[in-house]
């Protein structure tokens, strides 16, 4: 029988100029290559979220951000039903310059979309629901300082 585990992820909806930044899994990875995504990745054990997602964003775009609050959790078993991942999306926020943007070897391209252009990109239907959710946030929140 194979050995479940549970695994912690976090994501980060970092935005400039009402576009979003998203990375393209490269050939180095195995699962979703060509796929664009947030950036982020595993919470390591013992690790607040926030920090592991600050590591994270270092780590595979050499960009110090801020993680400031989680806006949508979603869960999801693999295919092969040994794997449970919950992921934490955070909005986060720059502390840099993105000039800066180097890509580790996980990510081999990147982006900044509108809103109108995440169904235009090879994005997991999560990761669309997620810019998504995200952006609906931004909005209702800027319609609500009116």
């Amino acid at each position: 029988m194979t050995e479940k585990y549970q695994k912690i992820t976090v994501g980060g909806l970092l935005v400039k100029n009402n576009k979003v930044l998203v990375v393209r899994r490269s050939s180095a990875e195995p699962y979703l290559t060509g796929y664009y995504e947030l950036p982020g990745g595993k919470v390591d054990f013992g690790d607040h979220p926030k920090e592991s997602l600050e590591r994270e964003f270092m780590e595979e775009v050499n960009l110090k951000v801020i993680a400031l609050h989680p806006y949508r959790v979603f869960t999801y078993i693999s295919d092969k039903g040994n794997r449970h991942t919950v992921e934490l999306v955070y909005f986060v926020e720059l502390d840099d310059d993105t000039k800066n943007i180097k890509l580790s070897e996980e990510h081999d391209d990147f982006k900044w979309i509108s809103a109108e252009e995440v169904d235009d990109l090879q994005i997991s239907d999560e990761i669309k629901m997620n810019i998504k959710v995200g952006f609906k946030e931004i909005e209702d929140w800027a319609l609500s300082k009116k």
